[in-house]
C-alpha cells in the first residue's frame, strides 16, 4: 500500500511525551549493540549480537529500507537527553496492505510503558500517512509485557 503523501522515511520523526523516534543510522551501532543482547532476544529472532559486526547488516539494510520507502526502521531515544538510547521501533513491508510493527527496548527502560508509547506513536502515524487494511504485531504468547502493547491498543 502507498505512503498518502510524497513522504521521505529518512526524514521522518516522531515525538511522543518522553520519546524521540528518528530513522536509524550508522551511529546507532554502537548502543544497539550494547543493548541487543539475550535478555532482548528471548522470544526474538535473530538472535543477540555477539559483536558490532552482528548489527552493521542490519542498520545497512535498515538505511536501504529507509532509502526506498519499504521499512520505517527507528530509534527511539529519550526526549529529554536524545543521547540516551531507549530502544528500536519499526514498520517493515509498507507496501503490504498489511505492515508490520516491532519493537524493543532497553532492559534499562523496561516496566516505564516506552514499548507501547512508541509503537501508539508510530501506529498514529500510519493511520496519518499510509494506507493500509491493518497492522500486525507479531509475539511470542509467553512474552507478556510485549503482548500487553497490542492488547493495549485494542488488538
Amino acid at each position: 500500500m502507498p505512503l498518502r503523501r510524497d513522504i521521505k522515511l529518512l526524514d521522518v520523526k516522531i515525538i511522543t511525551e518522553r520519546l524521540l523516534l528518528r530513522p536509524i543510522d550508522l551511529i546507532d551501532l554502537e548502543p544497539i549493540a550494547r543493548e541487543f543482547n539475550e535478555q532482548i532476544t528471548r522470544y526474538m529472532y535473530p538472535p543477540p549480537a555477539r559483536s558490532r559486526m552482528d548489527i552493521a547488516p542490519f542498520i545497512a539494510g535498515a538505511i536501504e529500507g529507509l532509502s526506498n520507502n519499504t521499512n520505517l526502521q527507528m530509534i527511539a531515544a529519550d526526549k529529554g537527553n536524545t543521547d540516551n538510547f531507549v530502544g528500536c521501533v519499526g514498520l517493515n513491508d509498507l507496501h503490504s496492505p498489511t505492515p508490520e510493527l516491532g519493537v524493543w527496548i532497553a532492559k534499562s527502560f523496561h516496566r516505564q510503558a516506552l514499548g507501547l508509547e512508541a509503537i501508539e506513536a508510530l501506529c498514529n502515524w500510519v493511520a496519518i500517512e499510509i494506507e493500509c487494511d491493518y497492522l500486525r504485531y507479531p509475539v511470542d504468547r509467553a512474552n507478556t509485557s510485549s503482548r500487553r502493547i497490542p492488547e493495549t491498543l485494542g488488538g
